[in-house]
């Protein structure tokens, strides 16, 4: 009896030694996920701001990417002349890399009083060289599905 008592604990031992070594071992298994059929007049209708920004500098604070931004043309919102853009800094969580030194369409969310926007890849946030926004969604305007089109991992290909 004492024999199957151990061998019982030995087995419970040895199932919470491997889940807790696949717990730390592995990643999480999240992606990126934009709405199907999401074009750039959808992103235009949703973003709080648009608008042209040439990156100054790049700083991490957390989990998040921090490019301080010049503005030029703002199509959507009111921004200040410096801004703060940030962003995730991994792909899997939607986050987009900017290089200091380019000009970017920016698709900003939240309020910039504080002279800070976010954005993400599915935000729509591309290089500016793509010419201006466009601002007419086409297409349906009720979305059916959940999210499920893997977002790129190039900023210009959001």
């Amino acid at each position: 009896m004492a024999r199957l008592r151990f061998l019982a604990h030995a087995a419970a031992v040895a199932t919470i030694a491997a889940g807790l070594l696949t717990a730390v071992l592995t990643g999480t298994a999240s992606a990126c996920s934009c709405f199907p059929n999401d074009n750039e007049g959808w992103r235009y209708a949703r973003a709080d701001h648009v608008f042209v920004a040439k990156v100054l500098s790049e700083r991490v604070e957390g989990s998040q990417y921090v490019y301080r931004a010049q503005v030029g043309t703002e199509y959507k919102g009111d921004v200040p002349h410096r801004v703060e853009i940030a962003t995730h800094v991994q792909g899997s969580a939607c986050g987009v890399r900017l290089t200091t030194g380019t000009e970017y369409l920016v698709f900003g969310h939240g309020d910039s009083s504080d002279r800070r926007v976010e954005t993400a890849m599915c935000s729509g946030t591309r290089l500016a060289s793509g010419g201006p926004p466009t601002t007419t969604p086409t297409g349906s305007t009720t979305i059916t599905t959940t999210p499920t089109t893997t977002c790129a991992t190039s900023p210009a290909a959001a």
